[in-house]
């Protein structure tokens, strides 16, 4: 069963022991269309972009401290792709294309991105003009700005403009 089949069918137990309705049909179906309308509108939001808080975060099969860890990051700042959100709980995608969820309170608004490629050339301004550095694959550097198909990172103190190709963890479009 997969991740929202197990979901699907936690939320349903919630209702088991509520009252019925003399027009109780009528109402699940409204339950049930309310519901879908909500997660269907969550999946079409913008993508963004987040990065883990924490050296050591857990990421779980389901929305919940009941769902088994599927994986655990050692590492604080690497950058996830929110995906979805329920409750306390998020939805997260990183490079590989592992997914999971990550409680709210291990996720950071602070933008940060990967390197992709085997190397990255780190260059002074927003054009091939002065290289200042290179930068070795999955190595993990912060946000500044955006231009274009350019990004302002920093990395061990120093800031340059690397092109959004060699990185990910950035809507650039």
């Amino acid at each position: 069963m997969n991740d929202f089949a197990l979901f699907f069918r936690k939320w349903l137990s919630l209702f088991d022991g509520l009252p019925k309705h003399e027009n109780h049909k009528f109402c699940g179906k409204r339950v049930f269309l309310a519901f879908f309308a909500a997660i269907f509108c969550s999946f079409l939001e913008a993508v963004q972009f987040v990065s883990l808080k924490s050296s050591q975060v857990n990421i779980r099969v389901g929305p919940g401290k009941e769902y088994p860890v599927s994986w655990t990051f050692m590492w604080a700042n690497i950058p996830m792709m929110m995906i979805a959100e329920f409750n306390e709980w998020c939805k997260v995608k990183f490079f590989d294309g592992t997914e999971g969820w990550v409680h709210k309170n291990m996720i950071s608004r602070k933008n940060t991105v990967i390197i992709v490629e085997e190397y990255a050339v780190m260059y002074k301004y927003a054009s091939k003009s002065h290289p200042i550095a290179k930068i070795e694959k999955n190595v993990i550097c912060w946000v500044l700005k955006k231009e274009s198909n350019w990004i302002k990172v920093e990395v061990g103190g120093i800031k340059g403009w690397i092109e959004a190709k060699q990185i990910w963890g950035i809507d650039y479009n």
